[in-house]
């Protein structure tokens, strides 16, 4: 097991298993906000990760690993209505459907952390929704006497 959880497993996730909004790259949360998008989108975010000691042997250290990361629904909307409140909804309900619970070789399930509105952003008349989750893992690392 890696000490970082690939978030790729979450994209192909999505992916197949999401048909109402298509899943996209990247690179952080302003690039998340600054395009406008003209369908649903969805962006895959690392957010944090914790490392937690958790056996000391000698010559062996064991780690909880943590790590939290969310999924950006972003839609087109102008202003708040009735056609983007049902849209968010059930993307919200589809995505935490299809992440929370999902267990992936070397992790503990998916767990859903929460949701919230980020905001709406008028520049480029994109609502943006974030559900949050975590996973955590153990990792065994072999100390390495250095000359």
């Amino acid at each position: 097991m890696a000490f970082n959880f690939d978030l790729n497993n979450i994209e192909a996730l999505l992916s197949a298993t999401i048909f109402n909004a298509t899943v996209e790259f990247a690179s952080d949360f302003n690039h998340v906000r600054e395009h406008a998008v003209h369908s649903a989108q969805l962006f895959v975010l690392p957010l944090a990760d914790d490392n937690t000691n958790t056996n000391e042997v000698h010559g062996v250290d064991e780690y909880q690993v943590k790590d939290v990361f969310a999924v950006m629904i972003v839609i087109p909307c102008a202003a708040g209505n009735a056609h983007s409140d049902i849209q968010i909804k059930q993307l919200r309900s589809d995505v935490k459907d299809a992440v929370a619970g999902c267990q992936f070789a070397g992790w503990n399930p998916i767990k859903l952390d929460k949701g919230r509105t980020i905001e709406l952003n008028k520049q480029t008349n994109n609502l943006i929704y974030q559900c949050q989750f975590n996973v955590t893992g153990l990792h065994t690392v072999t100390v390495k006497v250095m000359p």
